[in-house]
């Protein structure tokens, strides 16, 4: 299903090594929400995924979920999960969240992220748990997680009672500082879940884990399909391709362009996963991470 990957604000509260949003002030202009989003509409968009920047700290957020949802969409939204005030207000027009978390040290985690958050991210993934229809925690893989993908899925998993995704890293996203990750950690950590796939609740397809590192590997996998089926959106209301391909402009016209796609140089999550074609696995997921989700409780501290 055609997806977008909308970035409503250059803005965050965290002060993530890896990024700069931080030193932002930009939102998605209110006057043009509602433009925008019949736009989407009318390109045949079925799926928008809200992100940023951190989404909840865009005032107009309540607003923009309500009306994807009045107009048919799938709502996900990618947060740090500190604004739990904003996700109490936001989550009868969710579908889906996923949540950062980095590492179940919460040393590990708070450092990266640049504040003593841990506790209430956690406390965040227990609230939407009951509320959302599909919830996973994501794990930007560094090198300080790399070697910790079991004991971080053995704790989400049993603590708060939620699946697992991974986050690919590409440190030419990273321009505000280069986050340390080896390659090989890279395929080690991705390796590490294809393997153990049974033994854990992961939040992203087996064959999306094997794809990252048969490409490490510089073998043949699926092609991407950015700019085809899954379309990334700026806070000024610009189409691309992706993140990284912000040359090519496809809503010139109310009519997207679509992107002749043969870019093969990055393994982004957001981007490479829906471009497989397996829709029987990825069905196949999303209900066995619904089930979980109201199947696994969590423990207490």
């Amino acid at each position: 299903m055609r997806t977008v990957i909308w970035n409503i604000d250059f803005k965050c509260n965290l002060l993530c090594k890896g990024c700069n949003a931080f030193e932002g002030n930009e939102l998605f202009p209110k006057d043009r929400i509602d433009d925008f989003i019949d736009e989407m509409k009318y390109n045949n968009v079925k799926i928008t995924s809200l992100t940023g920047g951190e989404p909840t700290l865009h005032p107009e957020l309540p607003r923009m979920l309500k009306t994807l949802k009045e107009k048919g969409f799938i709502t996900h939204i990618a947060s740090n999960g500190t604004n739990k005030y904003m996700l109490e207000k936001i989550y009868p027009y969710l579908d889906a969240a996923t949540i950062s978390l980095d590492s179940h040290i919460p040393e590990l985690h708070n450092e990266y992220r640049g504040r003593k958050i841990f506790d209430i991210v956690v406390e965040s993934m227990k609230f939407l748990k009951p509320r959302v229809k599909v919830l996973t925690s994501n794990m930007l893989v560094t090198d300080f997680n790399y070697d910790k993908v079991g004991d971080y899925a053995e704790y989400v998993n049993e603590k708060v009672g939620i699946p697992v995704s991974m986050c690919f890293p590409d440190n030419t996203a990273y321009y505000y500082e280069k986050v340390p990750v080896q390659r090989e950690h890279i395929y080690d950590a991705f390796k590490y879940a294809f393997d153990n796939y049974k033994e854990h609740k992961f939040g992203n397809t087996r064959t999306y884990y094997k794809q990252t590192f048969e490409w490490l590997e510089n073998r043949e996998t699926s092609s991407c399909r950015a700019g085809q089926e899954v379309f990334y959106a700026d806070y000024r209301g610009n189409v691309y391709p992706c993140f990284y391909k912000t040359d090519k402009k496809l809503n010139n016209n109310r009519k997207w362009e679509i992107y002749d796609n043969k870019c093969n140089a990055c393994f982004i999550q957001c981007f490479r996963e829906p471009s497989i074609r397996k829709p029987l696995e990825q069905a196949k997921l999303i209900t066995g991470i619904y089930l979980y989700n109201r199947r696994h409780h969590g423990q207490s501290e």
